[in-house]
C-alpha cells in the first residue's frame, strides 16, 4: 500500500501544483506581461500552445486530446504491470502521469496548453516555454531512464 500511495501522493501533487501555477499566471499576469524572476535566466510570461512541442502541428486539438488520454491509459497501464516494490519507478510514473494530466486538463477546458515558465540564457539562448506539467514529465522520464540503468540484474539459473 505504501508503493501505491507514492504514486497517489505523486499524481495528486503534480496536477494540483500545474493547476495552481498555471491559474496563478494566468489570472494575475497581464497577457503581454512578464515578471522576470532571476534576471538573464528566468522569467515568468503567460504563452499558450495549441501543437505539441514546441508547437508543432496546432489547431489539431481534437486529435491531442485523443492522444493524451491514450498516453494517460498507457501510463496507467505501465504502473499497473510495473514492480511497485520500487520507490523511485512509483514516483517516477506518478510524476509522468501528473504531467500527462495536467496538460489534458488544458487541452480539454482551454483548447490549448498554458506555458509560462521562460527560461534563456542572456538574449543568445532560449528555450520555448513550458509549464510545471512539462517539468513533472521531464523529471519522471528522467528518472525512470536513471534507474533502467542502475535496475538490478536478474538472476541466472542453471
Amino acid at each position: 500500500m505504501k508503493n501505491t500511495a507514492t504514486f497517489v501522493i505523486a499524481v495528486v501533487s503534480g496536477v494540483i501544483a500545474d493547476i495552481i501555477s498555471k491559474w496563478l499566471v494566468f489570472s494575475k499576469l497581464d497577457e503581454f506581461g512578464k515578471l522576470v524572476v532571476i534576471p538573464g535566466l528566468l522569467n515568468i510570461v503567460r504563452s499558450t500552445n495549441e501543437g505539441v512541442v514546441f508547437g508543432l502541428f496546432p489547431g489539431k486539438t481534437i486529435a491531442f486530446i485523443v492522444f493524451s488520454a491514450i498516453a494517460v491509459v498507457v501510463i496507467l497501464f505501465i504502473y499497473i504491470k510495473s514492480d511497485k516494490t520500487i520507490f523511485i519507478s512509483n514516483l517516477a510514473l506518478g510524476l509522468v502521469m501528473a504531467g500527462a494530466i495536467g496538460n489534458l486538463w488544458d487541452r480539454i477546458w482551454f483548447r490549448c496548453v498554458r506555458d509560462f515558465i521562460d527560461l534563456h540564457i542572456g538574449n543568445k539562448y532560449h528555450w520555448p516555454t513550458f509549464n510545471v506539467a512539462d517539468s513533472l514529465i521531464c523529471v519522471g522520464v528522467f528518472m525512470l531512464v536513471i534507474t533502467s540503468f542502475s535496475a538490478p540484474k536478474p538472476k541466472e539459473t542453471i
